[in-house]
């Protein structure tokens, strides 16, 4: 799945809970670890990443590691 239809699939999911949600109601933003969809009419934020996207948010959260937890 690219960026494009990862965009365009949170886009359709929103509408189906809300019925006045438009195209227009929404704004990417790209930023050097992925990407942020928002919806200006609601303030919602999502965050989007792509297999270039270091995630290392696990890392951050138990810099000593986690019993059983593994990404690999």
């Amino acid at each position: 799945m690219t960026i494009n239809d990862d965009i365009m699939a949170r886009i359709r999911a929103a509408a189906l809970w809300d019925k006045t949600s438009k195209l227009e109601d929404y704004q990417i933003r790209a930023d050097e670890n992925g990407f942020v969809l928002v919806n200006v009419k609601t303030g919602k934020a999502q965050l989007i990443y792509d297999e270039l996207s270091e995630l290392r948010d696990l890392e951050e959260l138990f810099p000593n590691g986690v019993e059983g937890l593994s990404r690999k």
